[in-house]
């Protein structure tokens, strides 16, 4: 997996004029994004929008992620979705041979058609719903071309975890398993590049804990840690670790906006199971 170029962790201090949301997986639902948000009467100038990752793939409006972390200035984590778009471009930079490439040039549909065919990259970034990143990559439009490079740049900058000051501590963000039961042990093994490779992977695709494998119930030197990536019917809770992927994609789910300053009344809730994992 590679690292690309991110800064690894990203802290942000007390916002003391407005109030700070995290969003689950978006997955390309920005319109939901934008009807809540106005719903809850998000102020660009005085409110933040942080997210735990996966803002594209499976919904419609994936290739407008731009426009849209732009539009509510949204601080997320890298998701294994976005990494997903970043080792299928690595593979095909390394794998692919100039007659290849050029065949996407000239007939980019055939040049689809046989990755999908040929090579498990294609396929799986097919299967997890990066159709949309072809289509763009694939087209001979200088426009989209700009758009994908800069989709590219973008994803390879997001960082695996978030730290934010609230007035009843510190809140962490990553996307799917905060993966060391001490904080400062996390964000020192990431910022410092010591964190094991297998470590970083489990940062995004780690489903145990919302599974019922046992892992490590409470993050210590944290308030709490809002994750995603497994998605429910309901905001989930075990220890400080709280989940708020609710299958914003799916016809049976939901996008779930959390309010930072909602945390404790969360926590003193106790653990909250799932209802049912969605997908």
């Amino acid at each position: 997996m590679s690292n690309e170029n991110a800064t690894a962790v990203c802290r942000y201090a007390l916002n003391s004029h407005g109030r700070d949301f995290v969003v689950g997986d978006v997955h390309g639902c920005f319109s939901l994004l934008d009807a809540e948000l106005a719903g809850r009467g998000f102020d660009l100038e005085r409110d933040r929008l942080f997210s735990v990752g996966d803002l594209i793939d499976r919904g419609p409006e994936s290739p407008s992620v731009l426009d849209a972390v732009r539009r509510h200035r949204v601080q997320a984590v890298r998701g294994n979705h976005e990494q997903g778009i970043l080792d299928w471009r690595s593979h095909t930079e390394r794998a692919h041979d100039s007659e290849r490439m050029e065949a996407m040039c000239t007939n980019p549909d055939q040049a689809i058609a046989e990755w999908v065919f040929h090579d498990g990259s294609t396929s799986e970034l097919v299967h997890n719903g990066g159709q949309w990143f072809l289509e763009l990559y694939r087209s001979r439009r200088n426009e989209e071309r700009e758009r994908t490079q800069h989709i590219l740049s973008y994803l390879s900058g997001l960082p695996y975890a978030l730290e934010i000051e609230t007035a009843y501590g510190r809140v962490g963000i990553v996307h799917a398993e905060p993966v060391r039961e001490e904080w400062d042990d996390l964000t020192w093994s990431l910022a410092s590049g010591s964190i094991a490779t297998y470590e970083r992977e489990q940062m995004l695709w780690d489903r145990r804990r919302w599974k019922g494998r046992e892992l490590s119930t409470y993050v210590d030197g944290v308030t709490a840690v809002i994750v995603g990536h497994t998605p429910t019917g309901n905001v989930a809770q075990r220890g400080n670790v709280i989940n708020i992927d609710t299958g914003a994609s799916y016809t049976n789910g939901r996008i779930t906006l959390l309010d930072l300053a909602d945390v404790p009344a969360w926590l003193s809730r106790g653990d909250l199971p799932l209802t049912r994992l969605l997908g």
